[in-house]
């Protein structure tokens, strides 16, 4: 099974950001949401007492926001709900601005071993434009710190930011490749109701096209081969071999809880072992007041109310094995498509019973998956 606990708090919320987080400086708000959090941990552990957990992620918002009290209760109600000794993964997320190597060494003395670090861009301009808090500068600074404690540590970059270009990102993966073993690289999306929207639409703002966008993609992908990262899914790649275990569950449907506001879990199990009649996703609320008033006082993990409930048909599995697993170096078995349109076939290759997406297969794979499925 696998863990993933959120943690919505940000210093700033950035321009392009859609994801449920909270620019919050109200410390009553905070411990609030912690203890809430800390206690459907506690539930879920008392459920899912049979699990063997192999992967735990905090992700956000920004959780190295949090000062090491407050990320401390986490850790400690994680530890007593949960038995960790089969955790081959403990990623955490982390911004330059907010790391400190007391942090660092306080993640290390919990079992953390990954590091997930949003960098987004090392064009000054780009950062101040999306609102991110930190320079170029500093977050090479703090990829390095990072390293003293970890070997596994990871970064994000945006491709497609309104000041990129070919040499300027080909610069950013030459710098960011032989410090860390991960890069999660994504085309920028405009989500509706952000701050960038808003700018695009007033004309604050231009970003490349789509065609350039792809080509800055494209340099991004060359350069990062060349460094000795390997592509294992659409926007991830990696060097020896350390892809996010975490992250990979998820486009192999391996059962996950999500714990904290707006989370999602599919669930295969009744207690960590026996199997569901039914494979079930849902999610908790994303609204903080409405998460905690479903999860405090509470004494069952399964009387917490949750903003949405569904039970997978064999349809719903299938069609999710497909949709994910396309996303991945590893593809699919090669049964579970039968056989291929002679149009897409150009897009698909075989070997040892499994399809996957060429190169410019995964260009094009949403066309693609509203063909097949």
């Amino acid at each position: 099974m696998q863990l993933y606990l959120h943690i919505p708090f940000c210093k700033s919320k950035c321009a392009y950001c859609d994801f449920n987080s909270y620019a919050c400086k109200d410390e009553a708000l905070i411990l609030h949401y912690l203890t809430a959090l800390n206690h459907e941990i506690s539930l879920a552990g008392k459920r899912f007492a049979k699990a063997k957990t192999d992967t735990v992620y905090i992700g956000g918002g920004t959780p190295s926001a949090l000062d090491e009290n407050k990320i401390s209760s986490v850790f400690n109600a994680l530890e007593n709900a949960f038995d960790l000794s089969f955790v081959k993964e403990f990623s955490i997320e982390c911004n330059p601005e907010s790391i400190t190597a007391e942090k660092l060494a306080l993640y290390k003395k919990h079992g953390v071993n990954r590091i997930s670090i949003g960098v987004q861009s090392l064009s000054d301009e780009n950062l101040k434009v999306i609102g991110r808090l930190h320079d170029a500068n500093t977050a090479i600074e703090k990829i390095k710190l990072a390293k003293e404690f970890f070997d596994n540590v990871s970064c994000d970059l945006i491709i497609g930011l309104p000041f990129d270009t070919v040499d300027g990102v080909r610069e950013e993966v030459r710098a960011l490749c032989p410090l860390v073993e991960h890069i999660s690289m994504y085309e920028l999306s405009i989500e509706k109701g952000t701050r960038l929207e808003r700018m695009i639409q007033n004309g604050k703002v231009v970003l490349p096209s789509d065609d350039d966008t792809q080509t800055l993609f494209d340099t991004a992908f060359d350069e990062a081969e060349k460094l000795g990262f390997k592509r294992y899914e659409v926007s991830n790649f990696a060097k020896n071999g350390k892809i996010s275990l975490h992250n990979f569950g998820y486009w192999t449907r391996e059962e996950y809880l999500g714990l904290g506001a707006g989370a999602h879990s599919l669930v295969k199990t009744i207690d960590g072992e026996k199997r569901l009649e039914s494979e079930t996703r849902y999610a908790n609320f994303s609204k903080l007041a409405e998460y905690c008033a479903a999860v405090e006082r509470k004494e069952d993990y399964k009387d917490i109310v949750r903003e949405s409930v569904e039970t997978l048909t064999e349809k719903d599995v299938k069609n999710e094995t497909i949709m994910l697993g396309l996303r991945t170096h590893t593809g699919i078995n090669k049964d579970l498509l039968g056989k291929i349109d002679d149009r897409l076939s150009v897009f698909f290759e075989e070997q040892d019973g499994k399809v996957r997406l060429t190169r410019d297969g995964v260009a094009v794979m949403n066309s693609i998956l509203v063909e097949i499925l």
